[in-house]
């Protein structure tokens, strides 16, 4: 009776000092100490389709997002984060990243930012000076073509708010606009990228609208639609020309 006892107190210890060799007898890999992801210092942006839009009319269409902050909303339940990321037709069309950030290449999109080019145009001055050794490529061996970097989106002249009639822009007395200023609104379309090297030369815009200054504050100006293209509505980062 005591033997039996004893067994039955002495089966819990064996259970736990042997529960790393039945894992390995039945393949179960130990985790060991939990992993640590490192999180890339630089910042990688992606343009989605934004949540919010035709809810609240100042609002894009499409909005900028950190690579790892996608909003889940019942398109990215049903059909994945892959199905409100924007297309790089339109990634051409809203420029730049905020603060000219690198674009994630979850994008799936070659356009490539002011400051990507300069680095990429620095990294090859750089190699230049390697080139000054003998050469040991041979003659057919083809240069690559280096793309100059893209023109830097203006940092002001956007409409910031879009009201039914008025709109706000970030211009001021200071940029030469009076009372009664005539502006043109105006979209970037279509990008113009040359068929040889790939290089984004620019961007073919056409005019939405145009609108005449009737309030100048010390940051920002308030004006009035005049005329609207057929088809066409003033949306939030449509660039600001003055006539």
């Amino acid at each position: 009776m005591k033997t039996r006892h004893l067994v039955w107190l002495l089966l819990p210890v064996v259970a736990l000092s042997g529960c790393t060799t039945m894992k390995t007898i039945l393949g179960v890999r130990d985790p060991g100490e939990p992993s640590v992801v490192i999180k890339s210092a630089e910042t990688r942006w992606l343009l989605i389709k934004n949540p919010r839009f035709g809810d609240v009319p100042s609002e894009p269409e499409y909005v900028w997002v950190e690579e790892d902050k996608v909003p889940t909303t019942i398109t990215t339940l049903l059909r994945g984060q892959s199905a409100i990321i924007a297309q790089p037709e339109i990634v051409a069309k809203y420029g730049s990243p905020p603060g000219g950030g690198k674009i994630s290449p979850r994008q799936g999109t070659m356009y490539q930012t002011a400051e990507a080019a300069k680095t990429t145009v620095a990294n090859n001055r750089g190699g230049s000076a390697l080139a000054t050794a003998p050469a040991r490529a041979t003659a057919s061996t083809a240069a690559t073509p280096v793309s100059a970097p893209a023109p830097k989106p203006p940092e002001r002249g956007y409409v910031v708010y879009v009201d039914s009639v008025r709109i706000v822009i970030d211009l001021t007395n200071l940029d030469g606009l009076r009372p009664g200023s005539m502006l043109s609104l105006r979209r970037d379309r279509i990008p113009i990228v040359h068929p040889v090297t790939g290089e984004l030369l620019g961007e073919l815009d056409e005019e939405v609208a145009t609108a005449r200054v009737t309030e100048i504050r010390d940051r920002f100006s308030v004006a009035e639609v005049q005329s609207v293209a057929p088809g066409a509505e003033v949306q939030v980062r449509d660039r600001v020309v003055l006539k």
